[in-house]
């Protein structure tokens, strides 16, 4: 990724990436992209299977986690057991990619490819999307709201801007709120560093992790 990787973090889709072949007159479309959750893989496929009515099968896997985890699945949409999901979930998983989802649809060209050219043509199609994949890190992050008083909002800006801390909402009243999400190297420590610039007048309250 060009820089040394930050530890516990792991690469994740930065976009998303497609390609296509044609094997034995079937047409391939794979899709990839990021999906932190079973549930946004899920949405993703069905994105997908709109997008492509005409296909025959629209085959999905997925790693909805940091690589190595359990959130993962797949389907075969018809196609025969062990052909097209599973081969194409093997691929994810040893790809090293975590929070990543794929389909690949398949438009029947009349010949049929056997288990064996089946397997090679779903994970072949998208080895090559996963060849055009663009990717970042992903820093394990701990999730939290902060309240202070309005006149310390821009030093805080500038505290989460030099400590890797994202805003990820704002509200605005005779406080400021802010939800973040901090990396876990900088959580332990961050209200001491919030304290220093608000002469303690603040309140910082983390999410349960799960």
């Amino acid at each position: 990724m060009g820089r040394e990787a930050k530890q516990g973090s792991y690469p994740v889709p930065d976009g998303t990436a497609a390609a296509r072949r044609v094997v034995g007159k079937s047409r391939f479309v794979a899709a990839v992209a990021r999906a932190k959750s079973a549930e946004e893989a899920g949405e993703f496929v069905e994105r997908v299977k709109k997008e492509h009515p005409g296909a025959s099968h629209n085959c999905h896997a997925f790693v909805a986690c940091a690589p190595g985890g359990t959130a993962t699945g797949f389907g075969d949409d018809g196609e025969v057991s062990g052909t097209a999901g599973r081969p194409m979930l093997a691929l994810l998983e040893h790809g090293g990619v975590g929070e990543i989802a794929a389909v690949v649809s398949r438009y029947f060209g009349g010949v049929r490819l056997g288990t064996g050219g089946l397997a090679r043509a779903y994970s072949g199609c998208l080895r090559d999307a996963l060849s055009e994949l663009s990717v970042k890190e992903q820093v394990p992050a701990r999730a939290g709201r902060v309240v202070f008083p309005p006149a310390f909002e821009n030093s805080i800006r500038l505290l989460f801007e030099k400590t890797g801390v994202e805003i990820t909402s704002v509200e605005r009243g005779r406080t400021v709120s802010f939800g973040i999400e901090a990396p876990l190297g900088e959580a332990d420590g961050l209200s001491g560093k919030i304290a220093s610039r608000t002469r303690g007048k603040h309140e910082i309250d983390w999410d349960a992790e799960s």
